[in-house]
């Protein structure tokens, strides 16, 4: 068995009762063993769902565990944030550590990025926009 005990190997051949959309997801995107393990027991039809969400959001292994153990059976209760795109997700958890930085910090962290401080400017200037029209988005709801 090439110097591993049964465990390890009953661990490893556990993984071969994922779906082969889940085994064609992992090894595309390089799932370490220890997220695909918390997904074999959940049903093989809500395994290419879980990888998405894996992969898109890179989830840590304690997170895919806490995924796994939540009730994936029905459709009904599925996450509204699942329905949103993952970089609106992202954005909005970035709302909630704002007081945690400068203006200087952004514009400094925007030119590294950009290379180029009118790049930079023009990034800022876009997201300016974005911001004006999500607050329309509040007054007209």
């Amino acid at each position: 068995m090439g110097g591993i005990n049964k465990a390890q190997f009953s661990l490893i051949k556990s993984l071969l009762r994922l779906s082969d959309e889940a085994l064609e997801l992992a090894d595309r995107h390089s799932v370490e063993e220890g997220k695909l393990r918390h997904v074999v027991p959940v049903a093989p039809e809500y395994h290419g769902r879980l990888f998405v969400r894996i992969i898109d959001f890179n989830l840590s292994s304690k997170q895919v565990k806490e995924l796994c153990e939540g009730d994936m059976t029905s459709d009904d209760e599925v996450d509204p944030l699942e329905k949103l795109p993952p970089s609106a997700v992202k954005m909005a958890k970035i709302t909630q550590t704002i007081s945690a930085t400068t203006p200087q910090d952004l514009a400094r962290a925007l030119i590294r990025q950009e290379g180029d401080p009118g790049i930079a400017k023009a990034r800022l200037q876009a997201l300016k926009r974005l911001l004006i029209e999500a607050e329309h988005y509040f007054e007209a709801e």
